[in-house]
C-alpha cells in the first residue's frame, strides 16, 4: 500500500488501484510518441502490481498503522512465480514487461538466498526468449520498460507527495 499520514489518520493507496490509475496515465499519451506495443504495454501498467493483495494479511507496523510499502521487509519467490504465472494469461509482451518489472526491483537482493538466485536466472532466461519469440528489437523493449517505470513512478510520487526518479528516454 501507499500510505500518506494525513492530519485526521491516513490515506491509504492498495497497490492494484495505483497500477489502474499509473495505466490511466499511460493511456492518455500523445499516440505518436507512444512506445512500441502501447496497448499491450498499457495492460502491463494495470497489472504491474497484481502481486499485493494487502486487505488479505495483517499489512500494519508494529506502531498499529497501515504499512506503507517501502516498510516491506521483502516477498517470497513463491508469490513472485506466482505474478509472472498470472501475466502469462495476458501474453508474452504483459509477461514480459511484468519480469522485467519484478527482476529490477528484486535484482539488489540477489546473493541472499539460492531460491531467489535462481528464480532472477530464470526471469532473464524468460526476458531473452520472449524477445527472440516477439521478434523485437531490445531498444524496443527498453522503450517501452522506461515507459511503463515513469507512469508508475509518476503516479507514485504523485500520490505520496514527492518527485520521481526519472531515467531514460522518459525524462
Amino acid at each position: 500500500m501507499i500510505v500518506n499520514l494525513k492530519q485526521d489518520g491516513w490515506q491509504v493507496i492498495y497497490h492494484r488501484a495505483h497500477a489502474l490509475l499509473a495505466a490511466q496515465l499511460a493511456g492518455q499519451w500523445r499516440r505518436k510518441d507512444a512506445p512500441p506495443r502501447l496497448y499491450e504495454t498499457v495492460a502491463a501498467i494495470s497489472h504491474h502490481d497484481d502481486l499485493e493483495r494487502e486487505w488479505e494479511g495483517n499489512e500494519l507496523t508494529e506502531a498499529g498503522m497501515p504499512l506503507d510499502f517501502t516498510l516491506e521487509q521483502g516477498t517470497s519467490v513463491k508469490k513472485l512465480a506466482e505474478q509472472i504465472a498470472s501475466a502469462c494469461y495476458r501474453g508474452r509482451w504483459v509477461t514480459l514487461m511484468t519480469s522485467m518489472h519484478i527482476s529490477r526491483l528484486t535484482e539488489p537482493s540477489r546473493g541472499t538466498s539460492k531460491e531467489l538466485d535462481k528464480f532472477l536466472d530464470e526471469q532473464l532466461e524468460l526476458q531473452q526468449r520472449y524477445q527472440q519469440e516477439l521478434e523485437i528489437p531490445q531498444e524496443d523493449i527498453d522503450v517501452a520498460y522506461a515507459f511503463m517505470q515513469w507512469c508508475d513512478r509518476s503516479h507514485s510520487s504523485f500520490v505520496s507527495n514527492s518527485s520521481p526518479k526519472m531515467s531514460g528516454r522518459w525524462k
